[in-house]
């Protein structure tokens, strides 16, 4: 692992979009070049955007311009997670062979180099009310850590790759999102498993509480399910022609999904219905999107076409 001033295989450069003369609820703003293969993953604190790539890098990006940082880390493995805690100006990697590193944003150094997991590490997020981070990978093991990044449970669940980690609204549960299709809820405070439930019939890769106790899950059959609480499904439709990698709630009106298919579709909250298609004839992506990250104007994506492109709402 090595902290790099820039990335020297990298020329990073920002293309600045015209508002598209459709109307459209979200238009393209920027476009972000500068990785050299696909990217995995993206996080964000106050003033930057942070993204991973199977270029071995995680570079910053300056969100008022769409340039590149000088901030960089080089990494030993492709990164495939990436989140950033602003409040402990922390930056952890879950990287393709397990390791999890752990850098100081301020500092620009490593603090902590953890080889627990012994497959790639898919998932990481952090329950602020708990002050605990959840760490899961491809084999199924999720792990729980305290602050100081003390192990308190590791847990295999044989269950698969675990994709995606999702905490409840008011930090008293999470959910995993699971490849043998199933959604697990586990308890945040003893690491009960509470229930679980068959949500999609491949794998489960993406999960979004919402406000009022329901959450959606999205899956490699492409198919978008509306959950209560209890897991009972309330609704189900296919939203997609490949795996969806994304789901995430924008706003109090809508939510965004991105998929495999290479498009980015936005969704009315209320009744499930389609309000925006964004495809190529947008200038969007061309190859899978794997990463969506919700902003205070609009939304990230990004994918296997190496680039980063911010929506805007119109």
């Amino acid at each position: 692992m090595q902290i790099v001033s820039n990335k020297s295989t990298t020329r990073p450069t920002t293309l600045r979009m015209n508002k598209n003369k459709l109307e459209s609820i979200y238009q393209k703003h920027q476009q972000i070049l500068g990785h050299q293969g696909p990217i995995y993953a993206l996080s964000q604190d106050a003033a930057f955007y942070y993204s991973a790539s199977s270029d071995k890098y995680v570079a910053r990006w300056h969100k008022a311009t769409g340039q590149q940082d000088t901030f960089a880390v080089r990494c030993t493995e492709a990164p495939f997670s990436i989140l950033v805690v602003e409040g402990l100006n922390l930056l952890v990697l879950g990287l393709a062979n397990g390791h999890l590193h752990l850098i100081h944003t301020e500092q620009r150094k490593e603090i902590k180099h953890l080889t627990l997991h012994q497959a790639a590490v898919f998932a990481l997020a952090y329950n602020p009310w708990t002050k605990h981070f959840y760490t899961a990978d491809a084999d199924g093991l999720l792990c729980i850590w305290d602050q100081s990044w003390t192990l308190l449970l590791q847990q295999p669940l044989a269950c698969g790759k675990i994709r995606h980690i999702e905490v409840n609204t008011d930090g008293s549960t999470f959910f995993l999102a699971c490849a043998d299709g199933m959604v697990r809820q586990i308890d945040a405070v003893f690491f009960n498993e509470i229930q679980q439930f068959q949500a999609h019939s491949e794998a489960c890769t993406t999960l979004s509480v919402l406000p009022n106790g329901q959450f959606l899950s999205g899956g490699k059959d492409g198919y978008v399910r509306r959950w209560a609480a209890n897991g009972t499904k309330i609704a189900a439709f296919p939203a997609h022609l490949g795996t969806i990698y994304q789901l995430k709630q924008l706003d109090a009106s809508c939510y965004a999904t991105v998929s495999r298919d290479k498009t980015i579709k936005i969704w009315q909250l209320l009744d499930d219905q389609i309000a925006q298609r964004i495809d190529m004839q947008m200038a969007s992506h061309r190859h899978s999107i794997n990463a969506l990250l919700i902003t205070n104007n609009g939304f990230l994506t990004a994918g296997d076409d190496k680039r980063i492109i911010e929506w805007r709402r119109s």
